[in-house]
Formats: structure tokens, C-alpha cells, sequence
């Protein structure tokens, strides 16, 4: 078991050792190699908000940016027995521990349905004050008083249509991102290119590491982040604006994404991400339920295909025009330019291929069939190709559907569910037909 001790104090932290990391909590930077550190940058953005902070709201982003700590110093493959779940025991002092202690299992079960590692936590009080709002008046600052909702915008392709879509809807989203430089640079592009208003929370958890402690890549608890993000945000435009009424924090995901079935029996654990899979925004809609979070996560493309998307996208002569400056690739910071070749790549050319897109993104690997060739770069193609023909050979689709998680209990939900990714595999199908590949699809 790792133990992780969180902080605003630094004199407060125990020393590191091998099974004990201290992190400072809103800490700028590691200092002579001694802590941890996150959430400093987050933080800052914070100020910029000009709407009275709510404390719950306030601890949930503090708790996923402690989740987002552990997930980052602690290496999977070599702290984890069998190198995958690992055991965490997480110290962290809150605002309102006791109302966070009645949700200890709760929180538990649904991280570990996120990560798949075992989580305890102990919570305490703190006596963190929250920083006072920004009013320099030459300061940047973050107005959300004409708004009526939230919005994730990531810069992808499925977020920039929720965007146009609530805007076509008559709908204002406040727009909550991630914004490490080279996403950030991205997501302002497609913010300005789609002539948004929008108010934007651009925020970084920047967890940041003494120099030796080896880390984790895999990120698998990042949405929680993303979403604790999100809930700060629609919290303070309840509270402030709407008298406590339920604010609507929309993950525009698309329905093959979010349920995310692992393509081989390998990826059943290690590469097969659930971070917007149902049962995940489900337990923690019944957490906000719990704490008294007047927020609602919804994705509205639930039942939809990533080429549905495009094709029931209620502005198609704005979508045409941005649709190639977004960016689905979770490898193309590596090279500035999307591969072509991952799992999220191959289901946005298929999804460009079913709306009869010309789809001018320049790829790193444009040509799949040089890709299938190289075994050095095959794997996730070959991957999508074995999931298709156990599809096809498949005694009970469903079942091979299932295979990523919970689904909901009520019969027509999960039907839906279980259809929408058979369509969405349908169209990656298709799409890898129209391809030439020296290998049967």
C-alpha cells in the first residue's frame, strides 16, 4: 500500500520513503526535491472567478486533484503487485470532512470502477481558508452570470459539436477545459474559429514530481478531474444565479467512446479507459445527490455514433468549416500531428467516412495499409480489426459489449447502449473496408 499525504502547509508533511509520498496541496513546485506538488496553477484560475465559492464543490476539486496526485506519482507498472491495482491509502484534509466520511464507500467503489486500483481515504479538517477573488482591474477575470449550464471543451471533435449544438439550442454553456499549453492553444483556436462568447475555465491540475519518482502515463482517473473542474464551476452558477436549482454539466462524448469495450481480451484491464462510461457518471450523480451538489452530469450523445454526431450536428456549415481543426489523437502532442493510426484516430476517420466528410486532417500515417504492415505501429489497428471479427463470429454481441462495465439495469437504456456501440464498430468496419488493407475485415 502507498500512503499520500496532502497539505497546504508545507511544514505538515511527513518525509518521503518508499511507501509514503508527501504532496503539497496548491503547491507550485516541488522545492529541492522534498514534496510533491499540485493544483497551484488550478488554484490561480480559481480567483478569476467572480462568483461566491462553494466549500463542497471546493473539497470535491481538492479530492480529485488528490485522486489526480495519486494516479500520476504512483508508477502502475511497478508499484502495483500484479501491475495493475494498486493500493492507495489517501490522508487529506477538507473543508467539510464529516460530509465527505458518509461517502467514503460510495467514492471508493467508483474509483475504483475508474481505475481499477483499491482506494481508502482518511479525511480530516482543514484550515485552508479560500483565497479571495481577483478585482485587480486590469486582471483577466471569469464572468459566468449570463450563462446556464457547463459545457467540457476539450477541442475534440465530439466537444466542439455539444458546443454548436447547446448554442444552436439556445443554450450559453460555460466552457471547462484542460488547458495544458498545446491543448490550450488548440482549444482557443476552435473557440475562436466556432465565434464563441462563452465564458472559459481553462484549468491545469500540473501535478508535479520530485525528479526520482518515476510516473504513470495512463491517467485513467483524469475525468474525474475534468468533472470536479466542471461541478466547481456549475455549483457557483446554482448558487449564485439560479437559487441552488440542479445546473446541467454536459460530457459530450460519443456513445462508442464512452462505453469504450475492450477491443482484445488484453485490453480488458490496462487499455480500455472508462471515463465517461455510464456507470461512472451515474455513482457520481448519486454522490452529488448525496453531498448536496445542485449538478447533473449528462452526455447527450449517449446513443449516438461519432458519425451520428456529425451527421445530426445542428450547424453543418460551421461544422465542415472547424471539424478538421480538432483534435481526437491522444498521441499527436508527440509529433504536433495527429497519427492516424490509435484507437480515437480510427474511429474519427470512420466517423468522417459515414457522414461522407472529406476528411482533410493531415495524419502522421495517412495510409492505413503501410500501417498494417509495420508491426511496430499495428497494434491498435490490428486490435480494431480482431474486435470486428469476434464481432462477426460473436454468439451473443451483447455480452461482448458488456465486457467494459456495469450497464444500466432498465432493458431499453441498455439495448440502446449496446446498439449504439454494434453501429459505431459498424462504422469503423466500413470505413477499414474502403481502406485496401492486406488483411480481411
Amino acid at each position: 500500500m502507498i500512503e499520500l499525504y496532502f497539505e497546504t502547509d508545507l511544514t505538515r508533511l511527513p518525509n518521503m520513503s518508499s511507501n509514503v509520498l508527501p504532496v503539497r496541496m496548491f503547491g507550485k513546485s516541488a522545492l529541492e526535491g522534498m514534496y510533491n506538488s499540485i493544483g497551484g496553477a488550478a488554484l490561480q484560475e480559481f480567483r478569476r472567478l467572480q462568483e461566491q465559492p462553494d466549500e463542497t464543490a471546493f473539497d470535491l476539486m481538492m479530492l480529485s486533484l488528490a485522486v489526480t496526485a495519486a494516479d500520476t506519482f504512483v508508477e502502475r507498472n511497478t508499484r502495483a503487485e500484479d501491475a495493475w491495482c494498486r493500493q492507495f491509502k489517501v490522508h487529506l484534509p477538507l473543508l467539510e470532512p464529516d460530509l465527505w466520511q458518509q461517502q467514503r464507500s460510495l467514492l471508493q467503489e467508483t474509483l475504483h470502477f475508474l481505475s481499477g486500483d483499491l482506494w481508502d481515504f482518511e479525511f480530516s479538517q482543514s484550515d485552508f481558508q479560500i483565497p479571495s477573488k481577483i478585482t485587480h482591474r486590469r486582471a483577466r477575470k471569469i464572468h459566468i452570470d449570463n450563462h446556464d449550464s457547463v459545457c467540457l471543451f476539450s477541442g475534440g471533435l465530439d466537444s466542439m459539436i455539444g458546443a454548436i449544438d447547446l448554442t444552436q439550442q439556445g443554450k450559453k454553456p460555460v466552457l471547462v477545459s484542460h488547458a495544458y499549453p498545446k491543448d490550450r492553444e488548440k482549444q482557443d483556436d476552435v473557440y475562436n474559429k466556432l465565434r464563441l462568447t462563452n465564458a472559459k475555465f481553462q484549468v491545469v491540475a500540473n501535478p508535479r514530481k520530485v525528479k526520482e519518482i518515476p510516473v504513470d502515463v495512463q491517467m485513467r482517473t483524469r475525468s474525474f478531474n475534468f468533472i470536479a473542474f466542471g461541478a466547481l464551476i456549475a455549483t457557483a452558477l446554482s448558487k449564485n444565479h439560479y437559487n441552488n436549482q440542479t445546473v446541467n454539466l454536459y460530457i459530450p462524448e460519443n456513445g462508442l467512446i464512452s462505453i469504450n469495450p475492450p477491443l482484445t481480451a488484453r485490453r480488458i484491464g490496462s487499455l480500455s479507459t472508462r471515463t465517461t462510461h455510464p456507470f461512472f457518471l451515474g455513482k457520481l450523480n448519486e454522490l452529488f445527490v448525496n453531498i448536496g451538489l445542485p449538478v447533473k452530469l449528462l452526455n447527450p450523445y449517449q446513443f449516438k455514433t461519432k458519425g451520428e454526431m456529425i451527421v445530426d450536428c445542428q450547424n453543418q456549415t460551421l461544422l465542415k468549416k472547424v471539424a478538421v481543426d480538432t483534435v481526437s489523437c491522444g498521441k499527436w502532442k508527440r509529433s504536433g500531428t495527429q497519427c492516424g493510426r490509435c484507437v480515437p484516430c480510427l474511429i474519427r476517420r470512420a466517423s468522417f467516412n459515414t457522414a461522407t466528410y472529406n476528411d482533410t486532417t493531415p495524419y502522421q500515417f495517412p495510409i492505413l495499409n503501410d500501417v498494417i504492415k509495420n508491426p511496430n505501429n499495428r497494434d491498435d489497428l490490428m486490435s480494431m480489426i480482431v474486435a470486428i471479427q469476434s464481432l462477426e463470429n460473436a454468439s451473443n454481441k451483447n455480452i461482448w459489449v458488456a465486457r467494459s462495465g456495469s450497464l444500466p439495469l432498465e432493458k431499453t437504456e441498455r439495448q440502446s447502449i449496446i446498439d449504439t456501440v454494434l453501429r459505431g464498430m459498424g462504422e469503423v468496419k466500413n470505413y477499414l473496408q474502403t481502406q485496401n488493407l492486406d488483411v480481411t475485415v
